[in-house]
């Protein structure tokens, strides 16, 4: 079956590469169905929202999707496509209202109600000659070191993206998660050099992903953080592991989701001031995907992502706001962000 033929078909599916992978693992459902599973308890591949209360978590159930590999080098033998797309819808006005939330949430953190909020917005962007498997094409040869992924379902819509952050891989007992936070972009030929924002930034979200963790293990294992890089960007990551009963499993993932690292800290009263402040939905943006079995998973967080209509692309962008953050500086982040993603698709 050609890749085109999944979207004719108008199933249920999903394309994806693991990091450092050379294979794209498609799954298809056998029927049209809308599957969903909040307590995660079937064997399948998950699409989860940000937010459970506003959006079903999908799944496609393991014994009712049918399974394949190919491998990359054989889609790339007519080289990359470009694809054709407007400047993000903005104005100056728009600028000016992300500043003001920025100051807003700084306010709340210098009086003590938060540690750290993540501020996110949408860029909506109009397609021409947009082809969809030549977008996915591009992303697969220019972050081979994230999880890239196509996801569809008539029900829900059609998302795609490439992610550098895993929230939960499990094999026989073993768990593994990370700490990722920072973004700074990456210039050839210099080093990166993280400021004390940053590294304060992604330490929060260490500490509290060990705490979580140590609700269900007491052998826990965490690394140094050091600097990775997903195309033109580099974060730092901590790389957190731990012995677990294979009954938790969903639990300590639910426990998990959503990580300060897209949501703030202390994690539910971030949530709250979310609702209030970003005042949109994020939908499946900063939600998680892919595959759980009981014996196995290996579970992302969306980000880098953006959902594909008819006519635009709604492309979702985020920045972690703590005490030190300058509304300038995270203005610009949020736009380094969507032009480094944008000049990939092309």
């Amino acid at each position: 079956m050609m890749l085109k033929d999944l979207l004719d078909i108008n199933k249920p599916f999903v394309i994806y590469k693991k990091p450092h992978s050379g294979k794209l693992n498609i799954w298809q459902q056998k029927d049209g169905q809308l599957y969903t599973s909040n307590d995660l308890s079937q064997s399948g591949y998950y699409f989860a929202p940000y937010d459970f209360t506003k959006h079903p978590v999908v799944v496609f159930p393991e014994n009712q999707s049918i399974k394949q590999e190919i491998f990359i080098r054989d889609l790339r033998s007519n080289g990359v496509q470009k694809v054709h797309l407007s400047a993000p819808d903005m104005s100056s006005h728009d600028k000016v209202a992300y500043q003001q939330k920025v100051s807003e949430i700084i306010k709340l953190i210098k009086a003590g109600l938060l540690q750290k909020m993540v501020l996110s917005r949408a860029f909506k962007i109009k397609k021409y000659h947009f082809e969809i498997f030549n977008a996915l094409l591009n992303l697969l040869t220019a972050y081979e070191q994230s999880y890239v992924y196509l996801w569809h379902h008539p029900q829900s819509g059609t998302w795609m993206g490439a992610t550098p952050e895993l929230l939960a891989r499990y094999q026989h007992g073993y768990f593994q998660t990370i700490a990722l936070a920072g973004t700074l972009p990456v210039k050839k030929n210099l080093p990166v050099i993280w400021s004390a924002k940053e590294i304060n930034e992604q330490q929060m979200v260490t500490d509290y992903i060990v705490e979580k963790v140590k609700m269900f293990s007491s052998k826990i294992t965490v690394s140094k953080p050091a600097t990775v890089y997903q195309g033109h960007l580099a974060h730092i990551k901590t790389d957190i592991s731990a012995d677990i009963n294979p009954a938790n499993l969903s639990e300590i993932i639910l426990n998990l989701h959503p990580t300060p690292a897209v949501c703030g800290l202390p994690v539910e009263r971030a949530k709250t001031y979310i609702e209030q402040i970003e005042n949109r939905d994020r939908k499946y943006y900063t939600g998680f995907m892919g595959e759980k079995r009981d014996d196995w998973s290996a579970l992302y967080v969306n980000l880098r992502s953006m959902e594909v209509l008819s006519e635009h692309l709604i492309l979702h962008v985020g920045g972690g706001i703590v005490a030190n953050s300058n509304s300038e500086q995270e203005w610009q982040e949020i736009l380094m962000k969507s032009k480094v993603l944008l000049s990939v698709l092309g």
